[in-house]
């Protein structure tokens, strides 16, 4: 499990190293891996040439021990050094360990005859292993030690000889031309992802080294070392698993291993390598491009550390792949050493880093910054990364580490957009402010004499007025003025249920225009967390200004960067998940929307006055769903995120809601008990829509007219509002003639974006008119065979029904109307064929003869 130390005639002594290196040796009694030397046994089978390339301490040699004692019969081993870059000593130490194993062969002598010369030798050798059993396992330990080329191309040569299976150990086996034989599978590979130990076997091995500590400490012993054996003896050793009940988890550090790291890791490295590792694990780079700005060729010494095991990934236990990440163990100690003996490498490395990430994580690049004492890289990582900061809620840390740097505990000396919004923040927003970050930022950036953004004037003065000259201020000032607008308590109504909205009127431009162009100018300048965030507020924008296809659209693909950026991004999105669930639920896409709504409600925390609307229509899709419970759950999370400034204040009606639930459950007069006009949500088009149903339910047609006229003509509002108006006054409508005309601009309204919901909702009581319509004449037979086919709460048929099977009745259903057969089987996504046998079925099962007279027969028993 450990390094070994070697003789200098190959044979294997476990224990101290005589050159006094700090050696680990194998623990007593040893402690088998079955899984391993399986793994082991199976792999030399396949390949004749196996190759178990491993960083020290992975327990190569005690492996390859275990399974030559398994295996029973003899194995040709050499251990090699330094000294075996001379060919003539490797190809002589070669055919003394033949002779070891198989003494009738005259191994030696038969070199040592062969003449001096490699060539001969070499020729000698090839020979000696073609005569040995097919199949002897040849075992070359240590083979890093051959690094000259004359004694590589030796050790090509000998493992062209055919009938051996040839064993390579080594730290980094390199330079023996393996390649060619990897493609054809006569060269397989073990690595330190099938040597570490599973989180079962290192509970094994340290039971079987003394006193088993409890799963816990095995568990947390793994998670640190990642199944590195000899850490797992160092921990051990240093009763690391025995420490009562600690009060922090293990770190990397805490395992007592920095001595062998330096002999066993960084000692045994060539030169520029080493230097690499130590530049590269004070900082975790596994960056290739931050890799090359550390050390000329770094990217290439990256991907040699990454080949030698001293990069991992994540292992099988976590739930999803990550990025790769240097061992722990081996990082941790090698910045105690790089700290203890070079600091000045420790200050350089935190400061080309700090320049690396100023455009991609300002924030960290701040903190390398402060790490290598370099004020001057951390005061311009601020000065033009402060609009990305701000939108990742990090200017305020960012701002007091510049300011410590600095010498003072104050703001950083001299005015700057970022001192500014820091002290604006710190003295909180305008109480009554539905977004009070916005108010006081934009208050604290317009110039003086520009418009103010204060409570007083309202959020939507710096949309007009002319743009700071600063652009980063200038798009910061866009993004928060334009999504305070979105959410001001006097926004126009567009559409969602329960909000409170001001009076009607035309969405304003300017607030998607200005969003559109600071996400462009945050795109350009290279902040990445801004332009999302301005784009995900846009998608909002334009789904509360009825451009569906457009929100739904940019929607989509600021959720799908986000997902690529990951956890950064999340927190930034919540307007987008917003208006996607919005459109869902405009458009029937229940499913959708619930799943939406609910990812906004979790990304909200920090926007409450997003998260209330969101669980408003979470309420609203939950009962369209008949599903009461999660009606009663939204509602507790609409709560949740308005208990500290009140629902009501963040712009959504609670009473509304409840009396949505009355009205879904059946009590219709409970319902209207706790209408309360004062309440716009009550007085939107939305809710005087509502407030007409309900009247019109308990049949009081002069109070349900009165509610509409209250909201007077909804030309210029939201899609939504304006097909709910003209569905709620076709049910009110006495003679045929204008029923059918308020219906068609319904449809009108509804079809030019696929706002299909207000009709959905009131499918129950239009479907008299819906199947009227057809034969009436419409522009819209497939939205209205569709309504009629999709509604769930149709009269109950009488018994003759039950003759017809379901796919019939949709037939029927459209047979009112002027639609062809064809036109029907498209409607229906069927044959043409499959309508006409469901139409003879119906013409034999009501008895008639033509479709005239089937429609009437099914409206005389009720069917239409």
């Amino acid at each position: 499990m450990g390094t070994t130390a070697r003789t200098a005639d190959g044979h294997v002594a476990p224990g101290a190293a005589p050159d006094g290196r700090t050696v680990l040796g194998a623990p007593r009694p040893p402690v088998d891996r079955p899984r391993c030397v399986a793994a082991l046994g199976s792999a030399v089978e396949v390949h004749r040439v196996l190759v178990v390339d491993a960083p020290a301490g992975f327990g190569k040699t005690t492996l390859v021990t275990q399974w030559s004692s398994a295996r029973g019969g003899p194995v040709v081993r050499v251990s090699l050094d330094a000294f075996h870059d001379d060919p003539v000593r490797l190809l002589r130490t070669l055919a003394g360990a033949v002779a070891r194993a198989y003494p009738d062969t005259g191994g030696t002598g038969a070199v040592r005859s062969a003449g001096a010369g490699p060539g001969a030798q070499l020729d000698a050798v090839a020979e000696l292993l073609g005569s040995l059993p097919a199949g002897t396992p040849v075992v070359l330990d240590d083979v890093h030690h051959v690094t000259s080329a004359a004694g590589r191309d030796a050790l090509t040569a000998v493992l062209g000889a055919r009938g051996p299976r040839f064993v390579l150990l080594g730290r980094a086996v390199r330079g023996l031309a393996l390649g060619p034989g990897r493609v054809e599978g006569d060269v397989g590979d073990l690595g330190p992802a099938t040597l570490a130990l599973t989180p079962q076997e290192t509970g094994d091995l340290v039971r079987a080294w003394g006193p088993g500590p409890d799963a816990a400490a095995v568990q947390d012993l793994w998670r640190v070392t990642l199944g590195w054996p000899v850490a797992v003896r160092a921990a051990l050793r240093a009763g690391l698993l025995h420490r009562g009940r600690p009060q922090r988890a293990l770190r990397p550090e805490d395992v007592p291993l920095t001595d062998y790291v330096r002999e066993e890791v960084l000692g045994t490295l060539p030169p520029a390598l080493a230097d690499f590792v130590r530049r590269a694990c004070v900082a975790q780079v596994v960056d290739p491009v931050l890799a090359e700005a550390l050390v000329p060729g770094g990217a290439q010494l990256l991907d040699e550390c990454v080949a030698r095991g001293f990069v991992v990934r994540t292992p099988a236990l976590a739930e999803a792949p990550a990025e790769p990440v240097w061992h722990a163990v081996l990082a941790a100690h090698v910045r105690v050493l790089v700290a203890r003996t070079r600091p000045g490498t420790t200050r350089a490395v935190h400061r080309v880093v700090a320049r690396h990430l100023a455009s991609s994580d300002p924030a960290s690049a701040i903190v390398h910054a402060v790490e290598g004492r370099a004020p001057d890289v951390a005061a311009q990582v601020l000065a033009g990364q402060w609009p990305e900061l701000l939108v990742r809620d990090q200017l305020g840390a960012a701002q007091r580490l510049c300011a410590a740097l600095a010498g003072s505990g104050a703001d950083a000396p001299g005015p700057s957009p970022a001192t500014a919004v820091v002290r604006a923040l710190r003295s909180g927003g305008p109480a009554g402010a539905v977004d009070p970050v916005a108010a006081v930022v934009v208050a604290a950036l317009m110039p003086a004499g520009g418009a103010a953004a204060g409570p007083a004037t309202g959020p939507r003065d710096p949309l007009h007025a002319p743009p700071p000259a600063d652009e980063a201020t200038a798009t910061v000032v866009h993004l928060l003025a334009g999504r305070a607008a979105l959410n001001a308590p006097d926004a126009p109504p567009a559409g969602v249920p329960g909000e409170r909205p001001g009076p009607p009127r035309p969405p304003d431009r300017a607030v998607a225009a200005r969003l559109a162009d600071a996400a462009d100018v945050a795109a350009a300048r290279g902040w990445p967390a801004l332009a999302l965030a301005c784009r995900a507020e846009h998608a909002l924008a334009c789904a509360r200004a009825a451009r569906l296809d457009e929100a739904r659209a940019g929607a989509a693909a600021v959720l799908a960067d986000a997902a690529r950026s990951g956890p950064t991004g999340a927190p930034l999105v919540t307007a987008a998940h917003l208006a996607a669930g919005l459109v869902a639920y405009w458009r029937d896409d229940l499913a959708a929307a619930r799943r939406h709504l609910g990812a906004a409600l979790d990304a909200g925390g920090a926007r409450p006055e997003l998260a209330v609307r969101a669980a408003a229509v979470l309420v609203t899709v939950c009962l369209a769903e008949g599903d009461p419970a999660g009606a009663a759950r939204a509602l507790a999370r609409l709560d949740a995120a308005g208990a500290a400034r009140g629902v009501e204040a963040l712009g959504v009606s609670r009473a509304y809601l409840a009396a949505l639930r009355q009205d879904a459950q059946g009590r219709t007069r409970d319902a209207l008990a706790l209408v309360d006009t004062s309440d716009p949500a009550f007085t939107s088009p939305l809710g005087a829509c509502w407030r007409s149903d309900l009247h019109r339910r308990v049949g009081d047609r002069g109070a349900a007219l009165g509610a509409l006229r209250e909201r007077g003509s909804v030309e210029g509002c939201h899609d939504v509002e304006r097909v709910t108006f003209r569905a709620a006054h076709a049910l009110l409508r006495r003679d045929p003639a204008s029923a059918h005309r308020a219906l068609e601009a319904a449809l009108d309204a509804a079809a030019a974006q696929g706002v299909l919901r207000p009709l959905r909702e009131r499918a129950a009581a239009l479907r008299p008119l819906l199947v009227e319509h057809l034969g009436w004449g419409s522009a819209h037979e497939p939205l209205v065979t569709r309504l009629l086919v999709a509604q769930q709460d149709a009269p109950v048929p009488r018994p003759s029904a039950w003759a017809l099977t379901d796919r019939e009745l949709q037939v029927l259903t459209c047979m009112p109307s002027r639609m062809t057969v064809q036109e029907i089987a498209a409607s229906l996504f069927v044959s043409a064929n499959t309508v006409k046998t469901h139409v003879r079925s119906i013409y034999r099962k009501l008895g008639v003869d033509s479709r005239r007279e089937a429609v009437r027969t099914a409206v005389r028993r009720g069917l239409l």
